[in-house]
């Protein structure tokens, strides 16, 4: 990596700062006493994932990725993605608390630390890297969790516009408007669509975002899935099927990450 130093400084002070705002989240009630009990619980959820799976995750794969090692140099770019996108929500999702500061300094560092990565690895080939790697179904994959979340998305949305109406899961939470719906509209499944056609045609950047985005899903469906378990836990909900769907995609999205990266060339990318 180019920015190896820069990186160094970046990822630990994130590393630092995602660990802060996560151990306050998941033992420290009063961080989201403003939040509805519905949004709190799934906040100590995802802080939990954050705090024992994402930060050392984020450590152990730039360390690998600061030595040349290619597939740990994508993995780090997923969780890279997995943070930024999760703590948009949280500067714009979460009410205004004590730790306000923390999600936005998460928020820059992970922003940052992902643009400079982004453009070392675009001048790269990165296409060259792989030998093998099934891309028509890694395509398809990706494509087709664009098109549920995309359902999903505008099976709330579409009947309130039409009604003139507020989302549910925007009004239930005093929200403005529903943020992670503005990510993946206008981000998120897009770049899937993105990398779905570019990897299916080999492309370098194709292979880049396909890659993120795996890493990235293996996350975010276990933080939902942690959602739903503490729902669960304070008996907010006792729907346990949701949990066990996005364990499934959470378990899919790793076996296709592993089945994208183990074709990766046992090369240095120094």
């Amino acid at each position: 990596m180019k920015h190896v130093k820069i990186l160094r400084v970046l990822t630990i002070l994130l590393a630092l700062s995602l660990a802060i705002v996560s151990i306050a989240g998941a033992f420290f009630p009063e961080t989201y006493s403003r939040d509805s009990a519905s949004l709190a619980a799934q906040g100590v959820g995802q802080d939990l994932v954050d705090l024992f799976i994402a930060v050392p995750m984020l450590l152990l794969s730039f360390y690998y990725a600061a030595r040349g090692r290619r597939v740990f140099t994508l993995i780090y770019g997923g969780i890279l993605f997995y943070i930024l996108y999760s703590f948009i929500i949280y500067c714009f999702g979460i009410n205004f608390n004590q730790l306000f500061l923390l999600y936005c300094l998460t928020l820059s560092l992970s922003i940052y630390s992902f643009i400079l990565l982004f453009s070392d690895l675009m001048t790269r080939e990165v296409e060259t890297w792989f030998e093998g790697a099934p891309v028509k179904m890694i395509s398809v994959y990706l494509f087709v969790v664009a098109l549920i979340f995309y359902f999903l998305w505008l099976k709330s949305i579409v009947p309130a516009l039409i009604h003139n109406e507020v989302p549910k899961d925007v009004s239930d939470y005093n929200l403005l408007v529903n943020p992670v719906h503005v990510i993946d509209l206008v981000f998120a499944l897009p770049g899937l669509i993105i990398g779905s056609v570019l990897i299916r045609r080999k492309k370098g950047p194709g292979y880049m975002i396909a890659s993120f985005a795996l890493v990235f899903m293996v996350l975010l469906t276990l933080a939902l899935a942690a959602m739903v378990v503490m729902l669960v836990i304070r008996g907010i909900s006792e729907d346990h099927t949701v949990a066990l769907v996005f364990a499934v995609l959470s378990i899919t999205s790793l076996i296709f990450s592993f089945l994208l990266l183990r074709k990766m060339k046992r090369v240095s990318s120094i």
